[in-house]
């Protein structure tokens, strides 16, 4: 069984997708969008990933920090978890709620 579908826009980088994850449209619409930032000591942590992974824990995709911190995926609705790999060994997890039609939203503090 596989997992639910994830899209980002490819980034020329190799990394798979753009820093930050793909623009979030003003009306998400049907979509599920996860986004959030990550801080450490209230300052952005620009330096990093986020990994989505589904409710198994497979890993479904991951985007590069954004230069504030941020991320972004389109997610299937349902459970998920947010995984932030940074600097100086961080490995933080946060579950989530994807809904369609709403922007769920990640605060991971490091």
């Amino acid at each position: 069984m596989s997992g639910p579908e994830v899209s980002a826009a490819v980034s020329a980088d190799g990394c798979g997708a753009p820093a930050g994850g793909a623009a979030r449209p003003a009306d998400v619409g049907n979509q599920a969008v996860v986004e959030g930032r990550v801080t450490r000591g209230g300052e952005a942590v620009p330096v990093g990933y986020a990994r989505l992974l589904n409710e198994g824990g497979d890993f479904v995709a991951e985007v590069p920090l954004g230069t504030d911190g941020g991320f972004r995926f389109f997610a299937a609705p349902g459970s998920w978890t947010v995984r932030v790999l940074a600097p100086g060994g961080v490995n933080t997890d946060r579950p989530v709620i994807a809904e369609t039609g709403q922007v769920a939203a990640v605060e991971v503090s490091v």
